[in-house]
């Protein structure tokens, strides 16, 4: 598995989701421009849905709780690639098959992200990547709000703008 590289080309996209450039992913927020993102809800058999912890190292968000899978996309990349890349070099998971849920854009520091949601079930095991992720854990989406309401967990702007949408769809 390898760790996040800073340095990867990703594009720079338009209002409309359209490609206009390229840019290092280190640049995106100093610049402020427009980006793509992928994120997975890995559910389980009893319909708990797999949230990790970023590491305490991680740029952004340190010790955040987030989606089970997230990501930039290479440039060039399909929103559907970079959700199985990324649930590889994330989980260890390979093959595995996937909902596209719809996308979804919010501003983030100054920039429109656009993000793609995906959805699957798997029960691991998972050989997740320790360099990027400090722990996961499978959750009820109830116990994902309760924790929310309480402030026992801290989640990600994302994530939580992800998960409204996601039980938007569902319900």
């Amino acid at each position: 598995m390898s760790a996040v590289n800073q340095d990867m080309l990703v594009d720079v996209v338009n209002g409309n989701d359209t490609p206009v450039g390229i840019i290092a992913r280190k640049d995106v927020f100093r610049e402020h421009v427009n980006f793509r993102v992928v994120h997975e809800l890995i559910f389980n058999s009893r319909a708990e849905l797999l949230i990790q912890k970023l590491a305490s190292t991680h740029p952004r968000h340190p010790g955040y709780w987030g989606s089970s899978v997230a990501g930039y996309l290479f440039a060039g990349e399909s929103y559907q690639a970079a959700a199985n890349r990324r649930l590889t070099q994330e989980l260890g998971v390979a093959g595995l098959s996937m909902d596209f849920v719809g996308k979804i854009s919010m501003d983030d520091e100054g920039c429109r992200k656009f993000i793609a949601i995906f959805t699957a079930i798997h029960d691991g095991p998972f050989d997740f990547n320790r360099d990027c992720i400090e722990q996961l854990e499978f959750l009820s989406i109830q116990q994902i709000h309760a924790a929310e309401r309480s402030g026992m967990l801290l989640f990600t702007p994302t994530f939580l703008r992800v998960l409204a949408f996601y039980e938007s769809r569902i319900q």
